[in-house]
């Protein structure tokens, strides 16, 4: 890495054959940062951005003089034009630091004027060649009119050196546009050529129809019958390339008989102007804020559903096409186990090579659960929103300060027994079947099965917020409701039974119901196995909805949003924990503290040596703190010290933090993000993969209707009804159909389309 001092200017050769680099006074000097993989096209891009210039429209030209090693002055400065020339430079800037790189802005090199048509000629000036390197001034216009300025007088006359004698010229804003674009002028599509009119009508306020568009020749002229103004281009025979063989750039119409505003860019080229916006952040403008932006830094007025176009044209621009992005599900699948050791990726498609299953798992998040986690994972799916739907979905864990901890993630077609057996089978790979690994999901009909499959050794859950909304439809008292969490809350088995008969005196039916479900998935204390404080799918459920806006990107955008959601996420708990200094995680500690100010007012009997008897609560509890357990089971079953435990432990001057378990330690909290998960550090157009990882293809799913009845956005009013009854009738002008942007179908939007693909 070196850094350059870059300054724009022109090369001139003086009277005595010196070569000087005259530095354009309008403009300041910049410092640019190269790398080792800096290109040419890279540092020109850099370079335009910083001067705040439009690639598009100039050509940039580096150069410098090496001073030490040309023999006289003649010597012409060294101009790069490739990335070895860069290197040459780059190397050279090292040995010697003073050395300036040189700037030079010059307009899209065109073709000379053909002599022959006089008619459509420039207006140029007569010293022309002379005034294109004359360096500052010449510089410094070319550079404002690229940033979309014009120098003249307030009401916006454009001085362009317009005239016999060289004084400005007095042509409007619209009525002299020879200087934007000029006859010769060659453009690499027709997409190009029609974008830059666009731009053009929406800067200087005019409007254009076009009068002949094919794929030899788009011709357009002035909407003003009387004005002159018009353009014709010609494709280059045996290229997409579009030149402008005729051109009359002076407006001749009476800008008084103008009725509306200038001519609307399309959604295409509003979304090239806007796309920078989407590059690098979740969400981007939205189509309100596109209309603010287009009325504001361009004086156009566009409609909500162009600026939607818009933002979507610009969105599939800055993340990829969604057909594009599973063909390289192979090699980002490759190239992430390559930069993330131990990282188990999977893959599966059907006989026809069309995407079925996508599974990952980073090997440090499974490392680090392994050393210091709860043996507790809580799963859950949830919807995607891109054009081919599916459904991702989610393993988590909850480290010592409950904290979200990610184990493995999923893409398939939807929740099912095919799709939840194989993600069990894939997760299986890095977390095995035991008998002290406990899992919490929801009440879907196919976790259970599959997790019964895999998982034979493992105690299952479930969720029982999910349990109470299966309750909310057979019972609508809210009462009864709280009863059944509270039962389902309860430490000791007598506090559950005495709340659970409760529940079955007043509603047999919900007694049943609540039986059907397996009293011990999600009774606390009759739980099989372990599972702490963890009784909802709450934590995955967190990161669905910390995923949300990723959920709607192709499946690459997708999985890189999730990398780097990890990335900061052990990143930033990484500097946290190593920064606290108390024995415990900090929630524990926090817990800790309320619990030793309610156990101020108990009282502790001794029965043995580590046996106590605690008086002074609702009922009388026996603390064994040896075994760390109490009569109250919340230290049995939480492994953190209660209140009765803490009242015990004062007693023998033994401090709380060594009763909690080892996982609510600052070691562990540090030790669970130890390790960071990397991104891929090599750009695309160099990873290096398996020729079988390159043969691989991947296809779009296919896509089905979901099952259930189609949904509506709303229900019609009265006046809905009224007017689709009445139709168009004595309306002269149709209303507008809009098309669904995943299908293209009428009728319905993206967000409700279940139309198969």
């Amino acid at each position: 890495m070196v850094q350059i001092y870059a300054c724009s200017g022109v090369w001139k050769s003086f009277q005595d054959k010196e070569w000087r680099f005259v530095a354009d006074k309008g403009n300041c000097g910049i410092v640019l940062t190269l790398e080792s993989t800096t290109t040419v096209e890279k540092l020109k891009m850099m370079v335009c951005e910083d001067y705040s210039v439009d690639v598009g429209f100039v050509a940039v030209e580096l150069s410098y003089l090496p001073s030490d090693l040309v023999s006289n002055l003649e010597s012409p400065p060294v101009v790069i034009r490739n990335d070895r020339q860069l290197r040459n430079f780059v190397e050279y800037q090292r040995e010697k630091a003073t050395v300036t790189l040189c700037v030079t802005f010059k307009p899209i090199l065109k073709e000379p004027p053909d002599s022959s048509d006089k008619e459509d000629e420039l207006n140029l000036p007569k010293k022309a060649e002379e005034c294109r390197y004359k360096g500052k001034r010449t510089v410094d216009a070319t550079s404002k009119r690229f940033r979309g300025e014009h120098s003249g007088s307030e009401d916006g006359i454009v001085s362009e050196d317009i005239g016999k004698s060289g004084k400005s010229g007095k042509s409007g804003k619209r009525g002299n546009l020879e200087g934007y674009v000029k006859k010769h002028e060659q453009f690499d599509s027709k997409d190009r050529l029609r974008a830059t009119m666009e731009i053009c009508a929406m800067k200087y306020n005019f409007d254009y129809k076009v009068t002949k568009s094919d794929t030899k020749f788009w011709c357009i002229r002035c909407k003003d019958k009387v004005c002159k103004w018009s353009l014709r281009a010609e494709c280059v025979e045996g290229s997409t390339v579009f030149k402008i063989n005729k051109y009359v750039g002076k407006h001749t119409c009476a800008p008084s008989n103008k009725s509306t505003f200038s001519k609307t860019a399309s959604a295409k080229t509003i979304g090239d102007l806007i796309m920078h916006k989407y590059v690098g952040v979740k969400d981007g403008p939205k189509p309100n804020d596109i209309m603010s932006i287009m009325r504001t830094e361009h004086g156009c007025e566009i409609s909500y559903n162009q600026a939607w176009e818009s933002r979507e044209y610009a969105i599939s621009s800055v993340r990829g096409l969604p057909e594009k992005s599973f063909h390289k599900v192979p090699k980002y699948l490759h190239m992430l186990q390559q930069a993330n050791p131990g990282t188990h990726t999977n893959y599966q498609t059907d006989s026809r090579g069309r995407f079925l299953y996508l599974f990952l798992a980073f090997g440090q998040s499974v490392r680090g659960f392994y050393k210091t986690m709860r043996r507790v994972i809580v799963v859950d799916g949830t919807f995607l929103k891109s054009k081919y739907k599916g459904t991702m979905l989610v393993a988590t864990a909850v480290d010592g300060n409950s904290n979200l901890y990610p184990i493995a993630f999923g893409v398939v077609d939807s929740e099912n027994d095919l799709s939840w057996e194989w993600f069990f089978r894939q997760l299986k790979v890095v977390v095995g079947d035991e008998e002290g690994l406990a899992f919490v999901s929801d009440r879907h009909v196919s976790i259970a099965p599959s997790l019964a499959k895999v998982y034979p050794l493992a105690s299952k859950g479930i969720c029982i917020h999910h349990l109470l909304s299966n309750m909310q439809k057979v019972c609508h008292d809210k009462g009864m409701l709280a009863l059944i969490e509270k039962a389902s809350k309860a430490y000791r088995v007598v506090d559950f039974e005495r709340r659970f008969n409760r529940v079955c005196n007043i509603s047999p039916v919900i007694g049943n119901a609540l039986r059907e479900a397996d009293v011990r998935k999600w009774a606390r204390c009759l739980f099989p196995g372990f599972r702490y404080d963890i009784r909802t799918t709450n934590p995955a459920e967190s990161i669905n909805s910390a995923l949300r806006t990723p959920r709607e990107y192709p499946i690459i955008p997708l999985l890189d949003s999730i990398r780097e959601m990890m990335t900061r996420w052990f990143y930033e708990r990484r500097g946290k924990s190593s920064k606290h200094q108390l024995p415990l995680t900090d929630k524990i500690e926090k817990k800790i503290e309320r619990r030793t100010e309610k156990a101020k007012t108990l009282v502790a009997f001794p029965v043995t040596n580590h046996i106590f008897q605690i008086k002074g609560d609702l009922f009388d509890c026996v603390v064994d703190l040896q075994r760390r357990t109490c009569t109250c089971a919340k230290f049995d079953l939480c492994r953190i010290p209660c209140r009765h435990a803490i009242k015990a432990a004062y007693t023998r001057n033994i401090q709380s933090y060594t009763l909690a378990d080892g996982i609510y330690s600052t070691a562990a909290w540090r030790m669970a993000y130890a390790e960071s998960i990397n991104p891929i550090s090599v750009p695309e157009d160099e990873w290096c993969v398996p020729k079988d990882v390159e043969d691989a293809k991947v296809f779009p799913p296919k896509t089905k209707r979901r099952s259930g009845r189609r949904k509506k956005r709303r229900f019609d009013s009265l006046e809905d009804k009224i007017r689709s009854s009445q139709g168009s009738q004595g309306s002269k002008r149709q209303k507008r159909r809009h098309k669904c942007s995943r299908c293209g179908n009428e009728g319905h939007n993206r967000a409700t389309c279940d139309i198969p693909i």
